[in-house]
């Protein structure tokens, strides 16, 4: 949440200062990146939602909670996204192309420039902090935690705050070859250059929001120890199957087939499955329901 409010602050204001600023200087760029912050302003609105809804307790409507709306509304922000700015930011540059606007108020463009860039990186210095966080706690990398990560909220705003400031300094080289050089083409590829770095981060969010609308698997890794922890537990004798989908960011669905120890009765059995259960939810606090098997 601090990170999602952080952002919609910073983008906010950003905003603002970049549209006064492109209908001062005539920027294509500059257009591109005004438009470019107010789709992730109002990406940041869908991701507090999403934070909001997510958090509600299960209800006999949604036995198992509320979960997938964050991955719901994730999505809805990743398609803003595409649509908003990347699409419309590259029909700017394609206009631009063909009919170049003249460059005006060269100093105003460059300092709100400058200050969206320390905004950005200031935003975007929070989400790594957050993602640092959770990567320790899980004891994988970073780009592994953007790769696997079953939480939207803090990828949609680590990439959108990196492509803003990216963008950014893309619209102030523009800004400095359209001022030196006279010529409009320059602002006009910034403007593309950022349509298609906002297409391909959103493609690629609305792709891992898919996947984990489509109850996707925990990776293999943590189902080999779950594996290994149940093996392990009294009674049991064998592991025959264990799978895993995500509920949430936070919580993990897990059925299990178990072969218990022959001289186990079925009190013995359903003892020695009750203490497991209730053993493995204490110590693995993601696993929100674990339903175990006994097979032969």
């Amino acid at each position: 949440m601090r990170s999602v409010l952080a952002a919609l602050l910073a983008n906010t204001l950003i905003a603002t200062a970049k549209g006064i600023a492109a209908a001062l200087t005539g920027s294509s760029a500059l257009f591109a990146e005004t438009l470019h912050t107010v789709a992730d302003a109002g990406n940041e609105v869908f991701l507090y939602i999403a934070i909001r809804r997510s958090a509600r307790d299960p209800d006999p409507s949604h036995p198992f909670g509320y979960g997938p709306e964050r991955y719901y509304w994730a999505l809805i922000a990743a398609i803003g996204m595409f649509v908003i700015g990347g699409a419309l930011s590259i029909w700017e540059g394609v206009n631009a192309l063909f009919n170049p606007p003249p460059l005006e108020e060269f100093w105003v463009g460059v300092g709100v420039l400058i200050v969206a860039i320390t905004l950005d990186g200031a935003s975007r210095t929070i989400a790594v902090r957050t993602l640092r966080s959770q990567a320790r706690r899980r004891g994988v990398s970073v780009r592994t935690l953007l790769r696997e990560s079953p939480d939207p909220t803090v990828t949609t705003v680590y990439l959108e705050d990196t492509v803003d400031v990216v963008g950014a300094l893309l619209a102030l080289l523009a800004l400095v070859l359209h001022r030196v050089t006279g010529s409009g083409v320059p602002d006009a590829l910034a403007s593309l250059a950022i349509g298609c770095l906002l297409a391909y981060i959103a493609v690629r969010l609305s792709s891992r929001n898919r996947q984990l609308l489509t109850n996707q698997s925990v990776p293999d890794r943590y189902v080999q120890q779950l594996r290994e922890r149940v093996g392990s537990a009294r009674g049991v004798e064998a592991v025959r199957r264990v799978e895993a989908v995500y509920l949430g960011p936070g919580e993990v669905l897990v059925a299990a087939d178990v072969r218990m120890e022959p001289r186990l009765d079925a009190d013995g059995v359903a003892d020695a499955l009750a203490a497991l259960r209730a053993q493995v939810c204490r110590d693995v606090p993601a696993v929100a329901r674990l339903y175990l098997t006994p097979v032969e």
